[in-house]
């Protein structure tokens, strides 16, 4: 691979716009990457949901399932987002038109991510913890839905910031809000 990059680097510099265009590619292949890792991650926590899920069938708590399967459908949502959103955003990767500055926003932002879906397995082990009792199964489950949509509603505005972007948009000027 390091004799691969060696000679693609020689190309670049022979050829002009290659090496923006080889840019542009890893660029999107790290995002993807990015996002199945996140997914990955996501779906680990609902083998623990769904071994919470089992052991209250299994104790015949069953009024108690509610919030923990609720909980269970939208990590499943959110992690199917994750892994599947369109990883193309050909104008924003475009390397001549995106500056350093807002691609570093955007690395930003991929922490933010990360830092949610941690915030999200935390909430999962506390809930698995928080079993013996119906009120505090519920109280957790409920925490970890807030934190399920908290990353949604981050993922949302990642994917509508990356898809509004536009080449003609001010230099400079930040991707996210202030």
């Amino acid at each position: 691979m390091n004799d691969q990059r060696n000679w693609l680097e020689r190309l670049g510099e022979k050829i002009p716009g290659y090496g923006g265009y080889v840019q542009k590619e890893r660029r999107r292949d790290i995002d993807k990457l990015h996002r199945e890792h996140l997914a990955d991650r996501l779906r680990s926590l609902k083998q623990t949901l769904n071994d919470v899920v089992r052991e209250l069938t299994d104790g015949r708590r069953l009024m108690e399932v509610g919030p923990v399967d609720r909980a269970a459908k939208k990590v499943d949502m959110v992690e199917n987002r994750v892994r599947y959103a369109s990883y193309g955003y050909g104008g924003f990767f475009d390397v001549v038109k995106i500056e350093e500055a807002q691609l570093d926003r955007l690395y930003q932002f991929d922490l933010a991510l990360v830092e949610k879906v941690e915030a999200i397995e935390r909430h999962g082990r506390e809930l698995s913890g928080k079993g013996a009792t119906a009120e505090g199964l519920k109280q957790a489950a409920a925490e970890l839905e807030r934190a399920v949509d908290d990353l949604n509603r981050s993922f949302d505005e990642r994917h509508r910031v990356i898809n509004d972007f536009r080449a003609d948009d001010t230099p400079g000027q930040p991707l996210f809000g202030a």
